[in-house]
């Protein structure tokens, strides 16, 4: 990659040089809202890439020193400038064939930069644009594999890209694909700062949903969307919809803008859809990590997956079989008991008896005609309790009282005069008899 014309504005000239000479600029290559990207030579004369922390909207250049427009801005700066330093030793850390590697930190002029190696290539946004037809199906799935292996090494050390798109990876003239242009000092930044926070860091079309919305969790599968969003570009030949018009036509119930996923001549079913899957507009809905988006690339991994998870079901359902079998043996339930008759049932209560003194007779009934009785009721009482020997002696003598007839008789008006007249007198003189008699019997 050969450096452009220097444009005019606030980049530092070619022939300036950095860390005391260490490194002289020889062009510029880009800019963007958070920093600026030079050609450069080391003291060897080795070709490097120098990066500038330079957020253009709260610095400006004086002579070569990078001043803050507001001093107000001061504190955030410098906060900046500590994140700035946190990703270059971060990626300094990070030692892999498919990533830019980062060999020195340094401050100078008032900021600071990190030198990284210089990729001699074309952007893959350049072989879409220019020679799509060097971008055949098997060399596609060779580079998505080699940048998900990539991916994998760098979500294990806990670093997310956040700006993977085609024109930041580089195809080397040995056709082997380099990650370059980490973004995750740039997402940090708008965090930090008022200023910087108003600052677009998406890119539309290859940035999830969540990286739009100021908070938002940001897990591996962002990084997952953006590499899918890029495929999509490669095999379609056009970026896909954005997410946030994606996410638009879901608030309005409207049908997805994305496309159902396509038959392409030279991909299989499965390298479509991993595709497709990893384009889910919520992270939820896309594969778990990068080995998971391998593991479906590869026929042989599938297959074996496949065969395994067979074997766990298999597994699962004999483990199953074998418990319910032994649940049966161990707990096998008891035959009804057979009905009783209704003598068993009810077993015959015992008898009661009730001793009922007799009630005396009524005055002015004849003694041939005696006041019916009525019959016993049995009455299942608790256990008496035991008496004392004075209260056994109330309870024998105690006279009874006397019983009323339900069924009074009326005396019989056929009785003549002198009949009737003897009855009464019979009867009063038979009462007076009992009586003496009861009497003498106390005594």
């Amino acid at each position: 990659m050969e450096p452009e014309p220097t444009p005019q504005g606030d980049e530092l000239p070619p022939g300036a040089t950095l860390c005391g000479g260490q490194y002289t600029i020889d062009g510029y290559l880009n800019a963007g809202g958070f920093g600026v990207t030079y050609i450069a030579r080391d003291s060897l004369g080795r070709r490097v890439v120098v990066k500038e922390c330079f957020p253009s909207a709260m610095c400006f250049r004086s002579n070569q020193t990078v001043c803050v427009r507001s001093q107000g801005n001061a504190v955030e700066f410098d906060a900046i400038l500590e994140l700035f330093e946190k990703e270059a030793r971060a990626l300094a850390s990070l030692q892999h064939p498919f990533i830019v590697g980062v060999h020195q930190y340094f401050r100078d002029n008032g900021t600071a930069y990190m030198a990284m190696d210089f990729v001699e290539g074309r952007t893959l946004l350049e072989l879409i644009e220019t020679a799509p037809h060097e971008l055949t199906p098997e060399r596609v799935k060779t580079l998505l594999s080699q940048l998900l292996q990539a991916l994998s090494y760098i979500h294990r050390n806990d670093i997310l890209h956040r700006d993977i798109s085609p024109d930041n990876i580089l195809i080397e003239a040995s056709g082997l694909p380099v990650l370059i242009d980490f973004g995750a000092a740039r997402e940090d930044a708008t965090r930090v700062s008022r200023v910087l926070s108003k600052l677009q860091t998406v890119k539309d079309g290859y940035s999830p949903q969540e990286f739009y919305v100021a908070g938002s969790e940001q897990t591996y599968s962002s990084d997952l969307y953006a590499l899918a969003a890029t495929f999509y570009h490669v095999v379609m030949g056009t970026a896909p919809p954005s997410s946030q018009t994606r996410m638009a036509a879901a608030a309005r119930d409207d049908a997805d803008p994305l496309p159902q996923p396509p038959r392409i001549e030279g991909y299989d079913t499965a390298f479509i859809a991993a595709i497709w899957a990893c384009l889910g507009l919520f992270p939820r809905d896309r594969l778990r990590d990068a080995d998971a988006w391998l593991a479906t690339m590869d026929e042989t991994v599938r297959q074996q997956r496949l065969l395994e998870q067979a074997e766990q079901d298999a597994a699962l359902d004999t483990t199953v079989s074998h418990l319910v079998r032994d649940f049966f043996r161990d707990f096998k339930p008891k035959p009804p008991e057979p009905p009783k008759s209704a003598a068993q049932a009810a077993p015959p209560k015992p008898a009661v008896v009730r001793i009922v003194a007799p009630a005396p007779e009524p005055e002015g009934q004849d003694t041939a005609e005696e006041a019916p009785v009525p019959p016993p009721r049995p009455v299942s009482q608790p256990r008496k309790p035991r008496l004392q020997p004075i209260e056994k002696m109330h309870l024998k003598y105690q006279r009874p009282a006397p019983a009323l007839d339900p069924k009074p008789k009326r005396e019989t008006t056929t009785r003549s005069g002198w009949l009737s007249l003897f009855s009464r007198t019979f009867s009063a003189g038979r009462k007076t008899s009992s009586g003496d008699n009861t009497a003498e019997e106390i005594a």
